[in-house]
């Protein structure tokens, strides 16, 4: 009996390197600096975008994606045959105990239906401050970020804008115009979650000379309905947008109370087209 209608998908699977003992610890992320030093071997991370926001069950849905991974871990070899255990690069499992792995929620903002499931399932929450929760008592641990808090907290404008936050900086939407345009993008982006809300938000911090740059007049108008497209014209140019069959309508005092150069490109257009 199937469970889903499609393969059960992480969004993200972080992987934990390992450094040589006595080597000092890499503090330079940029990104999410809190969340790093907290993260075991491996995490498990879910992301709710602002248009996909937490629904209520998707708590039990993430822990299932964590216990199948680590199920899936504990059916791997952990030995050859001298009885030396096998490392991850020998195909040895990643995770040998629960410490070894968490699960990562990464939501805009922290909703009532997502404290609902964890009051449900017996679980507490630790404030750990910066936008960044912990919650208690469950078989892993689960760590939950709020981005409309992380974002501001941590002065990151484009980790906020995974939330509602816009995109201010140049850097935020350099980084943005780069990954979308990237043709070695490891996915295929408008499969991503909240590609249509980054979009906008792109399109909102430019300027309507550079969102309309490149576009043919077609290209320009398409979905408009008419009414929209004769918006704002004066009478002169509305005349000029009408269509030779319904100018070959229109009576000559009509046209002759339009501007003279409007007036002389209509008795130009007609004569052309045979008038």
């Amino acid at each position: 009996m199937p469970l889903s209608e499609e393969p059960s998908r992480l969004d993200y699977l972080l992987l934990r390197k390992l450094t040589p003992e006595g080597e000092p610890v890499d503090n330079s992320a940029q990104t999410l600096r809190h969340l790093w030093p907290l993260l075991p071997r491996v995490s498990v991370v879910e992301y709710k975008s602002p248009g996909h926001p937490y629904r209520s069950g998707q708590l039990d849905r993430l822990w299932g994606y964590v216990h199948t991974y680590f199920a899936n871990q504990r059916a791997l070899p952990r030995h050859r045959a001298d009885g030396a255990l096998l490392t991850p690069a020998e195909g040895g499992p990643e995770v040998r105990a629960r410490e070894d792995l968490c699960a990562v929620l990464v939501v805009a903002a922290r909703v009532t239906s997502l404290d609902a499931d964890v009051e449900a399932m017996g679980l507490t929450w630790e404030n750990l401050g910066s936008g960044y929760l912990r919650v208690h008592d469950g078989l892993f641990t689960l760590y939950v970020v709020e981005l409309d808090v992380a974002g501001p907290a941590e002065g990151d404008d484009l980790l906020h804008s995974f939330g509602h936050g816009t995109l201010r900086s140049p850097e935020a939407r350099w980084f943005w115009m780069e990954l979308v345009g990237s043709k070695e993008a490891a996915m295929n982006m408008q499969d991503m979650e909240g590609y249509k809300e980054l979009m906008d938000k792109m399109l909102d911090t430019l300027p309507a000379e550079q969102r309309l740059a490149g576009l043919s007049p077609e290209q320009r108008l398409a979905g408009l309905s008419p009414e929209q497209r004769l918006a704002g014209l004066d009478r002169d140019h509305q005349a000029l947008a009408l269509p030779v069959e319904v100018l070959r309508l229109l009576p000559e005092t009509y046209l002759r109370s339009l501007s003279p150069e409007v007036e002389a490109e209509i008795h130009r257009r007609l004569r052309q087209s045979g008038r």
